[in-house]
């Protein structure tokens, strides 16, 4: 009798003995960025100790199986371990003690998807599978137009991610112009998506044209071309050479002639010009520009092209309160008393004139320098001579600068937060623009500077905004003042340096 009741109590009990050692995965799935990194865990039973205990973590799909990490019996053993996940794989030691497997995978490729098994042994052994899928962001929309007729352009968005997008086109009205828009694909080495699409459609029609990449994922890009607006610089880039000429022939007889009647009235014989022309040995300075030297775009600011008169309204009003600001700079300029000790010195070592650090449209300058150089003193300056209507000084006099319709002068030190948002709060507070005043006006047509002050990076947000600003603007300039090393985050978006020293080279 006693022997039946025992059979009968095992046989109800076997199940939960069975189940006393059990492993579960915190999660069913993950999701993580290409070149970050990532932590999965499995939980298991409680136990007295960890040192008999054996991790195994192994990717099962797709086929074959590889080991990623093993823990054996409180040791580690990369004997199993398949090379490419060597030196990236790791186990959270101390989360043992937590009853968590937790592996941490860092530099995410896009084939490490897929299907990961996590395997714990103490006196039993039990196991649990979770998913674990890589993608990477699309980049900034490139944009180019291109005249296929004489009434016709083609329209063509680029931009690179994982997986593949769907990329949709939409007039100003919202509707869909799929039917007529065509895209290309390619992999690149990384295994990543670079797509290329384009639409045609008549210059004669005003209209805003808006190409969107979308995935999968939560990230989207896009980008809107407003047309016949930016057909402007195509159409005129030709017309402007021959014009540019007798533009910059009629200004420079009105200012040489300004200039001897101001000079007569100050009693002046001896010219100031030469002085911009000398370097001075007492600053060490480091630029770097997209274009190398000094803009020559000479449109004025009325014949900039706004997307709407809105726009140029408020444009108009930053204009002014900007102008009030610079002004108050300019009256106490040390460049009015003659006197610029900073020198510049391109990559060849080469002593340059000090307009070479104002970019060309659309370009990017960075000035760098040690730390009391004068650097805050250029961007000063700049605002300063563009703000200047006191007369044709040749100091200040400058053909491309006089032009810009904005110079915007922001404190860049110690930024954190969206890039725009750090501009419109340094901005006069009369100005009265919200942040999308401010993104549409530096993002637009408009030929204006935008003049970042001591940038620093390290605020992550503030560096990804910028980046993401600088890629994909359309005609803004950009000088930046940075020390060395501090600049880093600005990668690609700056491709020609030019390196500058405290003294000229002996040759």
């Amino acid at each position: 009798m006693k022997w039946i009741v025992f059979t009968f109590l095992l046989a109800v009990t076997w199940p939960s003995v069975q189940a006393l050692f059990t492993v579960e995965a915190e999660q069913d799935s993950y999701y993580a960025e290409l070149h970050s990194e990532i932590k999965m865990a499995c939980r298991f039973s409680r136990m007295q100790s960890s040192e008999l205990l054996t991790v195994i973590w192994q990717r099962i799909v797709p086929t074959p199986i590889e080991d990623v990490y093993r823990l054996e019996r409180g040791l580690e053993n990369n004997n199993f371990t398949n090379e490419r996940f060597r030196g990236r794989a790791q186990l959270v030691k101390e989360d043992l003690l937590k009853f968590r497997a937790v592996l941490e995978l860092s530099q995410l490729q896009l084939n490490d998807s897929g299907m990961y098994r996590c395997i714990v042994k103490h006196q039993d052994v039990d196991y649990k599978q979770t998913k674990l899928t890589i993608w990477a962001p699309y980049t900034s929309v490139k944009k180019n137009i291109r005249r296929t007729g004489t009434e016709e352009v083609e329209l063509s968005c680029q931009s690179q991610g994982f997986p593949l997008a769907k990329v949709i086109w939409r007039d100003g009205r919202l509707q869909s112009l799929m039917q007529g828009s065509r895209s290309t694909n390619e992999t690149t080495s990384e295994g990543t998506w670079n797509i290329t699409s384009r639409v045609t459609v008549h210059t004669n029609v005003i209209s805003n044209y808006t190409c969107s990449f979308e995935s999968e994922n939560r990230d989207s890009q896009e980008a809107t071309f407003r047309i016949p607006d930016e057909i402007f610089p195509e159409e005129c880039q030709r017309c402007h050479a021959s014009v540019a000429i007798a533009v910059v022939a009629v200004i420079v007889i009105v200012a040489v002639t300004s200039l001897v009647l101001h000079r007569r009235r100050k009693g002046q014989t001896h010219g100031r010009s030469s002085s911009m022309a000398k370097c001075i040995s007492d600053a060490n300075l480091m630029m770097t520009s997209t274009d190398f030297f000094l803009a020559s775009a000479n449109r004025k600011p009325d014949s900039v092209a706004f997307s709407s008169e809105v726009l140029m309204g408020k444009a108009e009003e930053l204009r002014k309160a900007l102008l009030g600001r610079s002004v108050a700079h300019s009256t106490a300029s040390e460049v009015k008393k003659g006197f610029f000790p900073q020198q510049v010195y391109d990559r060849e070592n080469q002593c340059v004139d000090i307009w070479a650090v104002l970019p060309e449209v659309g370009k990017t300058v960075l000035l760098e320098g040690e730390k009391g150089t004068g650097k805050t003193s250029v961007a000063n300056w700049l605002a300063s001579s563009w703000a200047d209507s006191l007369g044709p000084d040749p100091l200040t006099s400058h053909l491309t600068i006089r032009q810009l319709l904005l110079v915007i002068l922001v404190d860049f030190e110690e930024a954190k937060g969206d890039f725009f948002q750090v501009v419109k709060s340094r901005l006069p507070a009369e100005v009265g623009l919200e942040t999308g005043d401010i993104r549409e006006i530096l993002q637009g047509p408009l030929d204006s500077l935008l003049i970042l002050d001591s940038y620093k990076q390290g605020d992550r947000e503030a560096d990804e905004s910028l980046v993401k600003f600088l890629k994909g603007r359309n005609a803004c300039r950009v000088l930046v003042t940075a020390c060395p090393g501090e600049h880093s985050a600005l990668g690609e978006t700056v491709r020609k340096e030019l390196r500058l020293r405290t003294r000229p080279v002996q040759t």
